[in-house]
Parts: structure tokens; C-alpha cells; sequence
């Protein structure tokens, strides 16, 4: 894997119309599978039990179930904060967020893997790729992956591939501090996991969101 140093800054800070909700129900079309959103949300305030087998065995619906999670991880306290007396938060923030988790869930490309056997052939697809930088991202401290993409010929082993990630960054942090954790934990992730020859990993702010008064998850 090459170096990736590549960072776009473009962060502005939006004010409360930026921040995720703390209990998102949002309308956000169905996927293929026909889970929704909100049933998503429904599933864990449930506790994720019982045990759903049309979410927790599909891995597009438990990517964007877990995404969910995280983002309501990411508001726990601002309903004690002096967020709370701020004007209620545009739930188009949050919807934004889970209608890319929900796109770049599906499967897409098939990327090969190095297999030991010449008579079988391995792969990993796209749609996890995404969904392992987009888990890798929301590890750090103050960063939401708002969305990734894989950029090139992932279908041919040893090709040169670009990966592109906007983050939203919790208001206050050190915006180049997050980003290039971010860029860190994902090129981590990537060289662990996977046989991606990155040649670039742009990390780009799009925006800041607030958080929890201590201005952190």
C-alpha cells in the first residue's frame, strides 16, 4: 500500500442543523431487501432481539444496522447538553448519512483474493469494502463517515485503487487531527483485511456536527 497522504479540508461549521438526532426515525426508502430504516430503528430499540434473520444475515442490512447504532452512539447526551435548548435538528443530517450507508452496502465489484487452491476462486465485494472503511472511520473519536468510494479497476488483482472518504468532524476537534486518524485507521483496516493495492486515500471534512457537551463520543 502506498503512502496515503492526500487530505482536502473543507470543513464549515453548519450550527445545530448539522446534528444527528439523538432518536432517528427517518423515511428512507426500503433496499432490495425490503428493510427499512425505520424497522432498523425499531430493531435496536428492540435489543436486536428476537433474533431477525432478514437483518442479521444480510450483510447490507446489518451494515446499515450498525451505521445506525454508531450514529446514535454519536448523539448519547445531547439531550443534556445546551444543545437541547437549541432549535430541534434537521433530520435531513441523519437521512443523508443512512440513505449513502444503505447505497454503499450493496454489493457491487467483486474484488479478487489471493487463494491458496488454483481450482477455486475467492473474492470479497465492493459493498464490504465500503462497509469496513466506513466502520473503520466511525472507530475514531469525533469522525461520522458520510460516505466512501472506491475509485478504479477493483476487479483485477494488483491494480491501483483510489479510496475517497468524507467524515463529519464533531464540533471543536482538531479537524486535520480526526482526518488523519481517520486516514490511519483505515489504511490499517484495509492492509489487515484486504489485497487493495491503494495508491491514494483522501480523506475529506465535509462538515462538523456537534456533540455531547464534553465535545466528544
Amino acid at each position: 500500500m502506498s503512502d496515503p497522504t492526500h487530505f482536502s479540508p473543507a470543513a464549515r461549521a453548519t450550527g445545530p442543523e448539522s446534528t444527528a438526532p439523538a432518536v432517528p426515525p427517518v423515511d428512507v426508502e426500503p433496499d432490495d431487501s425490503g428493510v427499512s430504516t425505520e424497522r432498523l430503528s425499531d430493531y435496536l430499540d428492540s435489543g436486536r432481539e428476537p433474533y431477525d434473520p432478514l437483518i442479521e444475515d444480510d450483510p447490507a442490512c446489518l451494515a446499515q444496522l450498525l451505521a445506525l447504532q454508531r450514529l446514535r452512539s454519536l448523539s448519547v447526551g445531547l439531550v443534556e447538553s445546551d444543545v437541547a435548548a437549541s432549535p430541534a435538528p434537521d433530520p435531513s443530517w441523519i437521512a443523508g448519512v443512512m440513505d449513502r450507508v444503505r447505497r454503499e452496502s450493496r454489493t457491487g465489484r467483486d474484488i479478487p483474493l489471493a487463494s491458496p487452491d488454483a481450482r477455486s476462486t475467492l473474492h470479497i465485494t465492493e459493498g464490504a469494502v465500503r462497509s469496513l472503511v466506513r466502520e473503520a472511520g466511525d472507530a475514531v473519536p469525533g469522525a461520522v463517515v458520510v460516505s466512501c468510494g472506491l475509485a478504479g479497476d477493483v476487479g483485477v488483482a494488483d491494480a491501483p485503487v483510489r479510496v475517497d472518504v468524507a467524515v463529519s468532524v464533531v464540533y471543536g476537534a482538531d479537524v486535520r487531527q480526526v482526518a488523519d486518524r481517520v486516514r490511519a485507521a483505515v489504511a490499517a483496516a484495509l492492509t489487515r483485511q484486504t489485497e487493495l493495492v491503494v495508491e491514494a486515500l483522501d480523506v475529506t471534512v465535509r462538515d462538523v456536527h456537534l456533540g455531547a457537551r464534553d465535545g466528544g463520543r
